[in-house]
């Protein structure tokens, strides 16, 4: 067998260093130690360690430990990889501290401000240690080994990392496990490896990582990187207390090895290439060389053009991961301290229970909605009748595809076999599913874990899989085809987007199922403007797995947003195999048909493809359902009639926005409110196309000024003043009137509001006005942010009434109190309301029509 534990050749530097010999005595000397490539295993470096701790009269605690082989040879650990997430503030919290790209300093805090210089194996016992750490610079060059053979952990020392020049890294990171009280004694000792991930760290960013919890050093994820290794002013002096020398086991720090600890498992992360490209964090070339490099056998060729008729839409195609776990082996957790536990009940219970309750779910809220999925199964399943029982109806009373997806979740995947070994399991899966749910010219696959290895597509091609969803790049699709020039073999490659992937955003990100639902509500919304705008259509996948998606307030969120985009004028909602089938035929007519087709037709040849299955139900559309409007916004979007929208604008007047009115007598710059007035414009005349109520405000007092409080007068001496043209904050003067770009129509049919007060409530008629015409629901644009918008807004929320506020149409004169602003209207759920922004109304909006 292969011995497991080669690690490719690096340096540790160790400092000068005092330690006491046989005799008693302190003495200082410098030890540099290599590790390099070896084939004999932990016992052997160990042996080779020891040796030259003697060399040094000194005494080891490092001892050997029994080889992870068996006496055969045959003993192969399973592959368990761990997942990889975009670094961010708040999901490094448990691990460390997020240093962000532009920032000037670590907090204070922390205790570990940057060195000024960098010193590339620093002598400990010379430097001037007074305020700053040691600060090491390492280099590192992509390698294709993603084993995790090592991590260690300081509890009472603290390191960190910070990348340079432009390039990502990877750092696997995992929590503490020496304060987790459920843990026993030994278990305390070894990182847990339900809670490792692999953080993607951005140029430029870093993190210092909190005590005791478990790393290895930055990898690379495509180009060579550069990063910055510190540590703490109380590790040197730990480092100078030591009293011997240990490179996996000496005081605080310690270092274990994989293999030795976890005989039955290797560790490994994914590939983090085509993650960090899907993240905007490589360039396209990047990926592009990944995937011909991990299809062996293949070539990738881009799609020119595809989707006929429907080439500027967005397809959305719901992939409803159906998956076998074994009961007591590794997969994803709810409990993830559970996971060893014997018999193992919480979290093979979580995964049971979806594919029972779950996936029944999920079958009734698409087809609520009128749209079939792309089920991929685990052929393990097929021996579960009550699993088969709701597939079987699903695909034959509602017209889902049905997929392969590996044997199961809990063995690995395919990562680690051989060609012959992963060509065996690929056809064992196919003949399960194609013997339980019948023949298919088509068949659509997705590896489990993503554990794709160099020969899986070539594999999957001669197989004769058509579909395939293993890649995450891009948002439009491609074909991969067989090298072999005498095969026309092909398969379509979907973009399964991890941007909207029920795993990453729910269980990874820990947002909550509001907003998850919105998360993905705003990337189909962009993707389908983008189509719009450029006429070339794109792809997005809805990875959803019946125990995350189809528990029940997922699944009341998800209904909320499909009725929000079921009035989408260029989404397609469409299986796997009929966007397959779409860019195989360049003359596809029509596609999939969207939600709010007026009329689904039941001919096949409305389709244009041999094998695509249309949606056969009818729904035709009520006039009441062409007015709503759906907008995407945080903390959620929302949708109403538009009969119940109004739009406000708050006091876009010559005092505000103009030269020598109110505003400027206070010291502020007008200009600094002007840039709003392109955006509101565009906003207002959208609005008035679609029929929506108008009201405009304006601060203004009566001319004997009987309606300006003491208060006010006391604080605003300059209102009544007279400064050349006309007296200011007083209606019918100059400073009252609306700005022409903005000005209510001459024909009355807008509204007027003049109100004493920041508020656009208080002692006017507004809610009177609003009630009448029963609008519960105000876009709102206008000036100042933070005083009569924020007024405003609060106002409306203590009557019930909704608001979205516009963040490109709201303004102040100070940067920072806007920012402050918006950011307080969203907070906490929504306390005051939404933001969102004038291009994703004026999208909504023009989607209605003009009203009649």
């Amino acid at each position: 067998m292969k011995n497991r534990s080669k690690i490719t050749s690096s340096r540790i530097s160790a400092p000068l260093v005092s330690c006491d010999g046989k005799n008693g005595s302190r003495r200082s000397f410098s030890v540099s130690t290599d590790i390099v490539d070896f084939t004999g295993g932990r016992n052997q470096y160990v042996s080779r360690i020891n040796s030259e701790l003697k060399k040094l009269g000194m005494e080891s605690t490092i001892t050997s430990s029994n080889s992870n082989e068996s006496e055969d040879g045959d003993t192969k650990p399973l592959d368990h990889s761990i997942e990889i997430v975009l670094a961010t503030k708040e999901n490094t919290r448990n691990v460390g501290w997020f240093i962000s790209n532009g920032n000037d300093a670590i907090d204070r805090k922390i205790g570990i401000p940057l060195c000024g210089e960098v010193s590339e194996e620093g002598d400990f016992a010379e430097a001037d240690w007074k305020d700053e750490p040691l600060c090491r610079q390492s280099k590192i060059k992509w390698r294709d080994d993603t084993e995790i053979a090592w991590l260690e952990r300081q509890v009472e020392l603290t390191q960190g990392f910070i990348l340079m020049g432009d390039s990502p890294g990877l750092v696997v990171l995992g929590e503490p496990t020496h304060d987790r009280e459920d843990l026993s004694e030994t278990e305390r000792h070894f990182p847990d490896t339900s809670r490792l991930k692999g953080y993607i760290f951005p140029a430029r960013c870093g993190i210092i990582i909190k005590k005791g919890s478990w790393h290895n050093f930055p990898v690379s994820v495509g180009p060579d990187i550069t990063f910055l290794r510190l540590n703490a002013r109380e590790a040197v002096d730990a480092l100078m207390g030591m009293k011997e020398i240990g490179p996996i086991d000496f005081r605080d720090c310690y270092k274990v090895q994989i293999s030795d600890k976890f005989q039955n498992i290797t560790l490994r992360y994914p590939d983090p290439r085509p993650i960090a490209k899907a993240l905007g964090l490589l360039p396209d070339d990047s990926i592009s060389t990944q995937n011909r490099k991990k299809c062996e056998g293949t070539t990738r060729v881009e799609v020119k053009k595809w989707g006929g008729n429907r080439s500027s839409n967005v397809w959305v195609v719901p992939i409803i991961n159906v998956e076998a776990f074994n009961p007591d082996d590794y997969g994803p957790s709810i409990q993830p301290h559970l996971n060893k536990t014997q018999p193992e009940v919480a979290n093979s219970g979580w995964r049971d229970y979806g594919n029972r309750r779950g996936l029944r779910r999920l079958g009734n809220l698409f087809s609520k909605h009128n749209i079939a999925c792309t089920a991929v199964v685990s052929s393990d399943l097929v021996r579960d009748d009550l699993v088969m029982d709701q597939l079987h109806r699903l695909k034959r009373e509602e017209d889902w595809e049905i997929g392969a997806h590996g044997a199961n979740n809990s063995s690995g995947g395919h990562a680690g076999l051989s060609a012959k070994e992963e060509e065996t399991t690929i056809a064992d899966c196919i003949r399960h599913i194609e013997t339980a749910f019948g023949c298919n010219n088509n068949l659509t696959w997705l590896t489990p874990g993503f554990s794709v290895t160099n020969s899986t597509s070539k594999l999957l091609l001669e197989a004769g899989v058509t579909t395939l969803l293993d890649f995450v790049d891009d948002d439009e699709p491609f074909r991969l085809t067989n090298e072999d020039q005498a095969s026309d073999q092909s398969m379509v490659c979907l973009p399964y987007s991890m941007e909207t992937n029920d795993f990453s955003l729910i269980l990874t990100r820990n947002l909550s199922p509001r907003e998850y639902a919105a998360a993905v509500e705003s990337h189909i919304l962009e993707l389908a403007k983008e189509s719009r705008e450029s006429g070339s259509p794109t792809v997005v996948c809805l990875g959803m797995h019946t125990f995350v998606a189809g528990t029940p307030a997922v699944v009341h969120e998800l209904d909320k947003m499909l009725a929000r985009l079921s009035h989408a004028s260029n989404i397609s909602w469409a299986t796997a195999e009929q966007v397959s089938n779409a860019v195989n035929d360049k003359t596809f007519g029509e596609a999939t048909p969207t939600i709010n087709s007026a009329l689904h037709s039941s001919s096949s040849s409305d389709f244009g493809v041999q094998g695509a299955i249309p949606r056969l139900k009818c729904q035709s559309m009520s006039c009441e359902q062409n007015n709503i409007i759906s907008i995407p916004a945080r903390p959620s979007s929302f949708q109403s009639n538009r009969n119940n929208i109004g739009l406000i604008l708050i006091d876009l007047q010559q005092d505000f926005m103009s030269p020598e009115g109110y505003g400027q007598e206070l010291g502020n710059d007008p200009s600094k409110l002007r840039h709003i007035i392109q955006a509101i414009e565009a906003v207002l005349n959208s609005a008035r196309s679609a029929g929506l109520m108008i009201i405009h405000t304006r601060e203004s007092h009566r001319s004997n000024l009987a309606d300006l409080s003491v208060l006010k007068a006391s604080n605003c001496p300059s209102i009544g003043v007279d400064v050349g043209k006309g007296r200011m904050m007083v209606r019918g003067e100059w400073g009252s009137k609306f700005i022409p770009e903005l000005a209510p129509l001459d024909d009355g049919s807008e509204t007027v509001i003049d109100k004493p007060g920041k508020s656009s409530f208080y002692q006017t008629d507004l809610e009177l006005v609003l009630q009448n015409a029963q609008v519960d629901t105000l876009i709102v644009c206008g000036v100042t942010t933070e005083v009569c918008v924020h007024s405003t807004v609060r106002d409306a929320a203590d009557r019930g009434i909704k608001c979205i506020v516009l963040e490109d149409c709201t303004a102040s004169y100070f940067d920072e109190f806007h920012e402050v602003g918006i950011k307080m209207i969203s907070a906490q759920n929504g306390i005051f309301g939404s933001v969102s922004d004038s291009r994703y109304v004026i999208d909504a909006l023009s989607r209605l029509g003009n009203k009649n």
